[in-house]
């Protein structure tokens, strides 16, 4: 879906399939987590324009390993 990186502006968060960015510093912190924002701004731009394929989605958890026999 994306990745994270730095740049000298901050957080950046670039969409895997195509050259959408999205700044963290672009986003309110008065309103919540900018980190949040963005991530979900992004996932909102994944979803619009690259189809409900590229949204991630959920991974079950694997079962505890048991050391007993």
């Amino acid at each position: 879906m994306y990745t994270i990186s730095k740049d000298p502006g901050g957080v950046v968060l670039i969409c895997q399939d195509c050259p959408h960015i999205e700044r963290v510093s672009g986003f309110n912190q008065t309103i919540g987590s900018r980190r949040t924002q963005a991530a979900w701004a992004m996932k909102i731009h994944s979803r619009d324009k690259h189809g409900a394929d590229s949204v991630l989605r959920a991974i079950p958890k694997k079962p505890a390993i048991s050391s007993q026999p």
